[in-house]
């Protein structure tokens, strides 16, 4: 304690400053941002009167408005009040439908029916009983609900011996069980045992026993802090900070009373109201809040801040659920967050403030966030970095109540303005640079697979680097082409010119998404994010601070090229029709209608113009005699092209019947028949049949040539050259050198020399 106070001295201090200096709300609001309300110190979690305080500041009514000396009756009236509430709720829900009524607070247990008492319908209270309406029901429930509330309570701070006894968590378990029964629209969600943990721990250490106090001037005081009264005044502590933070833990739609018709006969039916707007789908409030945080509040403050966190996809709900419905317990050490607390219920008992916390809290670790990915982002929200002791300017305030100021100045002018003073006040109290890093290189990830290249320094160390047998069996050029490279790669290095082109790919990479993005491309192995980015917005819902890409304006271009192309054509058309000549009187009519069409296409190429429109009613750019002219001049031509491609089709020719000389010949030798040189000379008539021989005959056997002489004038280069040997011929070759005679081998003559 200081300067040799005890606590109940501390506590003795902090009632004569709240009660008899004729002190208010504002001042103590003020005491409490400038560290000057409590007269101990405040680095700890056990600071004396801290429950005082903040009954006074959480109670519906303000007992220090009034400008007389006042009393605390009324805080002392409202204490009463909350303490007979909770004691009539606990005995209600804590007792078993056959028990009788009993008044000390614990763990409900059945006890035996009063045999006295008139039996009451045993078919409808009865443990064993199905029926609805069966009072057991709600009993079986409430037990199960214990259970699982005692689950979360008994992992409370667990580094706080306070609240592993038993007796602290079978009051904490009653408290949040009864929250639960009076609130079924909400009922016990986790989370809610880290609020009331530090309140009960809070109105525990400022409990004072009877007998305590021997002063009759702080009467008054024991009764507001009454050992008696811990659970109660903890329970009404609790009631009011979840007025404020309740609507973050609904989860559910709220049924009673929306949507439904006060006159229909079946009031559990839901009347969907008329119109498509009046119907939206449910979102939670904390989920409300959080975009709110996120999309308005900071983008309001600090929009460079809110474009890189969009960027990145960062989801307001991953870190603000957590921020808000645990009140910031997680983010900062205990003794911090009560500090905290403080000034939160001080400043605004609704809790509204605690949304300009957060964005307060954003803007203090900028400097994290903004040259961060999405996985660095999202680290230092989950894990907030608290600025240490060594970072503090000797006479700063501390950093907790540091947020809050910044908090009530963000509240209070909400614009970029207040968010750099913000981080000027940052960089002057706490040391944090004003100016934003630059975002960590990119390191290219190497493959652990590949070995790295060993160093070749000259031609000469080749045989004493790689085997000899390597080199003997025909593996030269390969290591030749090896040297080459590596030469190549160690010269790169020593001239920059690898770590420079490494920067290029690794650069050309990091746009390779942007690019396919841009072009419409995904990827086959690309799988959708969880949370959607601002690249694949469409382009009309885009801020109009962001530039758009080189492919959407070239992309414009070239329509606009391409609609005054067809502009200009129907211009030049409208342009021979206005010229046309009426003093033929019998196309006097035709021309008057023409020029008419061409007036109206004209007025629609003006409004085109005009709009700036891309799209193009081709049938208001010409009119109808020009279009049917058109049509059949485009029809003629298909009709002409078709004709053309029918007559450039030549029918394939008919197959002639090809002779096997050879098989004739051999089927002549295999029959005996001698023929001389004149037989070839004779022909016989076409269509005649004879024994062995074929009905036609080649040109050759029927006109004598003279290819084979030796006196011809066609050089030997020119004449054909014969077929290459088959099987056939050659044992036909090899039959006729040994049966055939010399005298039949030398009459015979090949004229074209197949046979050789």
């Amino acid at each position: 304690m200081s300067a040799g106070f005890s606590r109940l001295e501390l506590i003795q201090k902090l009632y004569d400053k709240l009660f008899s200096s004729g002190t208010t709300l504002s001042k103590c609001k003020d005491a409490i941002i400038a560290e000057k309300l409590y007269a101990g110190p405040t680095d700890s979690i056990t600071v004396a009167g801290r429950s005082l305080a903040w009954k006074l500041f959480l109670t519906k009514e303000e007992p220090l408005q009034s400008p007389l000396e006042l009393r605390p009756s009324v805080l002392l009236e409202s204490v009463r009040e909350s303490r007979r509430s909770y004691s009539s709720l606990l005995e209600e829900k804590s007792r078993a439908p056959d028990a009788k009524p009993h008044t000390k607070g614990g763990t409900p247990q059945p006890s035996k029916p009063n045999r006295t008492e008139k039996p009451g319908n045993l078919d409808l209270i009865n443990p064993l009983s199905l029926h609805d309406e069966n009072p057991w029901n709600e009993w079986f429930a409430g037990v199960e609900l214990r259970k699982v509330i005692y689950q979360d309570v008994e992992r409370t701070f667990p580094d706080i011996a306070f609240f592993r006894e038993n007796e602290v968590q079978t009051e904490l378990t009653n408290i949040l069980f009864l929250y639960s029964v009076s609130n079924p629209a909400i009922g016990y969600r986790q989370g809610m045992h880290e609020l009331l943990a530090p309140l009960y721990y809070a109105v525990h250490f400022d409990s004072i026993a009877e007998g305590e106090i021997e002063d009759t001037r702080y009467v008054d005081l024991l009764e507001l802090c009454s050992a008696d009264h811990v659970a109660a005044d903890a329970w009404a502590l609790f009631l009011s900070v979840m007025e404020g933070v309740s609507q973050w833990y609904e989860w559910r739609e709220p049924s009673e009373g929306a949507g439904k018709s006060p006159n229909t006969p079946f009031p559990n039916h839901v009347v969907i109201p008329n119109g498509q707007n009046s119907f939206r789908p449910y979102v939670a409030p904390i989920v409300q809040a959080c975009n709110h945080i996120q999309s308005n509040l900071l983008q309001t403050c600090d929009p460079i801040l809110w474009q890189h966190m969009q960027k990145a996809g960062i989801e307001p709900q991953i870190y603000g659920i957590r921020w808000l419905r645990l009140l910031f317990t997680r983010e900062f050490s205990m003794a911090d967050a009560l500090k905290l607390w403080d000034g939160l219920f001080a400043c605004d008992s609704t809790l509204a403030l605690a949304q300009w916390v957060c964005v307060a809290m954003l803007i203090r670790i900028r400097n994290e966030l903004i040259p961060a990915d999405y996985s660095g982002q999202l680290t230092t929200l989950l894990r907030y970095p608290s600025p240490g002791s060594s970072s503090k300017v000797e006479g700063a305030p501390h950093h907790a109540l540091l947020l809050l100021r910044q908090a009530l100045a963000l509240q209070l002018s909400p614009n970029p303005a207040t968010g750099s003073s913000i981080v000027m006040e940052n960089n002057t109290l706490l040391n944090i640079p004003i100016e934003v890093p630059a975002p960590p290189p990119v390191v290219p990830k190497r493959n652990r697979n590949t070995r790295p290249p060993a160093t070749i320094s000259s031609s000469s160390n080749i045989e004493g680097t790689l085997p000899r047998n390597h080199l003997r069996h025909g593996s030269t050029p390969i290591g030749i082409s090896e040297m080459f490279t590596r030469g190549l790669v160690e010269r790169g290095e020593s001239l920059g010119i690898n770590k420079t082109l490494m920067n290029a790919v690794t650069e050309i990479r990091r746009n390779i998404p942007e690019l396919a993005a841009s072009l419409g491309v995904r990827s086959p192995n690309q799988q959708l994010t969880s949370f959607p980015l601002m690249d694949e917005r469409p382009v009309e819902e885009r801020p109009p601070w962001e530039p758009r890409t080189r492919f959407e304006i070239e992309k414009d271009i070239n329509d606009l090229k391409t609609r005054d192309k067809i502009l200009g054509e129907s211009l030049a058309w409208i342009v021979d029709a206005l010229l046309l000549d009426e003093s033929e009187p019998q196309d006097a009519d035709r021309i008057k209608r023409q020029k008419q069409e061409a007036l109206e296409s004209l007025s629609y190429v003006r409004d085109v113009l005009m709009t700036n429109a891309l799209n193009l009613d081709n049938d208001r750019l010409i009119g109808g005699e020009e279009k049917t002219r058109r049509r059949l001049k485009a029809q003629k031509e298909i009709e002409e092209r078709q004709a053309a491609a029918a007559l450039a089709i030549v029918s394939p020719p008919v197959p002639v019947p090809v002779v096997d000389s050879h098989a004739k010949h051999g089927i002549s030798a295999q029959r005996g028949i001698s023929r001389s040189p004149d037989s070839f000379a004779s022909p016989r008539p076409v269509g005649t049949q004879g024994s062995g021989e074929f009905s036609q005959r080649a040109p050759w056997n029927y006109t004598r040539s003279s290819f084979a002489a030796p006196t011809s004038a066609i050089p030997t280069g020119l004449m054909p050259r014969p077929p290459p040997p088959t099987s056939t011929s050659m044992r036909r070759e090899a039959t006729k050198s040994r049966d055939q005679t010399p005298a039949k081998s030398e009459s015979y003559q090949d004229p074209l020399g197949a046979l050789r």
